[in-house]
């Protein structure tokens, strides 16, 4: 299981920039046009709603702060795949991030400050697939920066922002193409989604241009070419992830696995019997 989180990555931006291998896994799986992040859009804060499905409000992380105190009450999507006994790894660019591990939840990190490096993105997709076929882990989180940084130092929407958007689709080739080599490409599911949006130099509105983000799965048991129908929203993508690796979700996600996405979402009984 491969979760990629291009940070910034507005869903019209994907409609109009030259992205194929972001392209294909929506073509080839199950795609929303336009899913939702939380308030306040910011990183931190909402890639902790993602790995604990909890707005924030519920596990406290407010601002981007390198010193996050999230509520004990919460627990992340590393903690739960590595209580059920997954091999967790985590490839990111923004050190912040680290907090979403907390001790013994990860078996393996890779960090690499991508900050004024063009190709950041690129270096942080060959460690990622590195990793492919030294660990074969069963739950792989890649951080891809540069859309992101490219938004706030040129504007998003911005020729410089669709510059790297072209760089982090060739990103995203460079793990597919990983996969293909060591023969895990038939076996994994990707999940690949953005964290916020944006607009001018920011992305901390309630506007759609920042709440809105692409959310695109695919997978061996997910249908191919189908276009979610319900809303989606941040707080589902743990949950969903938990349910492609065969876990039980933590009792305190609020979030729920996206069920409509897979070839067997009509048959309950093939169903984990938690979900019910």
């Amino acid at each position: 299981m491969i979760l990629i989180i291009i940070d910034g990555c507005r869903p019209d931006a994907l409609q109009q920039g030259a992205t194929p291998n972001i392209d294909a896994p929506a073509q080839g799986g199950a795609a929303a046009v336009a899913a939702e992040t939380v308030v306040p859009s910011i990183t931190l804060p909402a890639h902790y709603s993602l790995f604990t499905s909890q707005k924030p409000i519920g596990h406290n992380v407010l601002t981007n702060t390198g010193r996050p105190n999230p509520s004990p009450s919460t627990a992340t999507l590393f903690e739960v795949a590595k209580y059920n006994g997954r091999f967790t790894a985590a490839v990111y660019s923004w050190e912040h991030l680290r907090n979403l591990s907390p001790p013994e939840a990860l078996d393996f990190g890779f960090y690499l400050n991508t900050l004024g490096r063009p190709e950041g993105d690129l270096e942080i997709a060959r460690a990622a697939a590195d990793s492919l076929p030294r660990f074969r882990p069963d739950f792989l989180f890649i951080y891809l920066e540069g859309v992101d940084q490219a938004g706030h130092g040129n504007g998003w929407m911005s020729p410089g922002y669709f510059e790297a958007l072209k760089t982090a689709d060739r990103a995203v080739e460079i793990v597919l193409s990983a996969l293909d080599d060591c023969g895990m490409a038939e076996e994994t599911s990707i999940i690949l989604q953005s964290d916020h949006g944006g607009s001018g130099n920011h992305h901390q509105s309630a506007t759609a241009e920042d709440l809105a983000i692409p959310w695109i799965a695919r997978g061996p048991e997910i249908r191919q070419g189908y276009a979610i129908q319900a809303p989606v929203s941040i707080l589902d993508t743990a949950p969903t992830i938990a349910y492609l690796m065969g876990i039980q979700q933590h009792y305190t996600w609020t979030g729920r696995p996206l069920l409509e996405i897979f070839k067997n979402a009509g048959d309950s009984a093939s169903m984990p019997a938690q979900y019910f």
